[in-house]
């Protein structure tokens, strides 16, 4: 009974508060829907700001060399600065310096480039005195048939502008060239010289090779020179570590005919082996040095290579 009395009382306690609580207001039925007029822009505290569009990603910039050919997907200007010492003369007694100023632009299409470069070196009391090797100027053009640096065509004219008259500025250019022999026509007097190649710039991951394969043709020489045809085969592998690229470079040069110095096939063939760092970006700074590999040259011809320039990947 007990039970049946605290059930009643609970049950008389919920029905007298529902009736004393007050009734909910019926729900409001939503506004209508009214399209704003014509032209009607919301207030700029109510606009929704747009997102900007990312920003493509550049590409990055290809590694370059000490020693090879340039010509790449890549415009880039710089100037390459060595200095040559001869093993069996002091320093004092004199020292030579080579200087190349070079350049290539990309057209945005990815696809033609033009290019020029220039040696000149000087001797520091050579001889007694000092001189100043002027060399061939080089223009031309290169084409990048698959808009990639997997295949480089390459095609110049080096007129002929490298000092033919004064001894010591012809040694000078003689004994500068080994810093980059691949370009030796550049230095060659009263030649003018077509020059034409093939290249290929593989990358994979960290590692990247290069290889140039090409022709120096003389369109004209001096009397009596009797070379006329060069080949030119040169290979370079790389790292790129973090913030440099390092480099080792292998250049080799023929002469395809010709007698007198070149009768025999050994006496044909001229090599130099590279090492360089190069940081990377925008702009680069280089370290480098060249060894001649030949009986003549070898051990007789130190070389420091330092220079700059500026890359920029269209």
């Amino acid at each position: 009974m007990g039970l049946t009395m605290a059930a009643g009382i609970a049950t008389a306690a919920t029905r007298a508060s529902a009736q004393d609580s007050p009734e909910a207001p019926p729900e409001s039925p939503p506004p209508a829907f009214v399209p704003p007029p014509p032209g009607y822009e919301p207030p700029t505290q109510y606009a929704q700001a747009s997102t900007p569009a990312a920003a493509p990603a550049s590409a990055e910039i290809a590694p370059t060399f000490l020693t090879l050919d340039r010509m790449d997907g890549t415009t880039r200007f710089g100037i390459q600065m060595g200095w040559d010492k001869i093993d069996d003369t002091s320093i004092s007694d004199g020292f030579v310096m080579r200087y190349e100023l070079y350049g290539q632009y990309l057209f945005p299409n990815k696809v033609v480039g033009v290019y020029g470069q220039l040696p000149i070196s000087h001797a520091f009391n050579f001889n007694g005195n000092d001189a100043t090797g002027m060399g061939n100027i080089e223009m031309g053009g290169f084409f990048l048939p698959t808009h990639s640096s997997e295949l480089i065509l390459r095609g110049g004219l080096a007129m002929s502008t490298a000092s033919d008259s004064n001894n010591n500025e012809i040694l000078s250019n003689v004994y500068s060239t080994y810093e980059r022999l691949t370009d030796l026509m550049l230095i060659a007097p009263q030649y003018t010289t077509l020059r034409l190649s093939a290249s290929t710039l593989q990358q994979r991951d960290t590692l990247f090779f290069r290889a140039d394969l090409g022709f120096d043709l003389a369109i004209d020489k001096p009397d009596g020179a009797t070379t006329s045809v060069w080949f030119r085969g040169n290979v370079a592998l790389g790292v790129r570590a973090t913030g440099v690229d390092i480099t080792a470079e292998l250049i080799n040069i023929a002469a395809v005919n010709g007698g007198g110095d070149n009768a025999s096939l050994s006496d044909r063939f001229f090599h130099t082996l590279g090492f360089s760092l190069r940081s990377q970006g925008e702009n680069q700074f280089h370290l480098g040095t060249v060894f001649p590999l030949d009986r003549d040259a070898r051990g007789e011809i130190w070389i420091i290579s330092v220079g700059y320039q500026r890359a920029v990947s269209l």
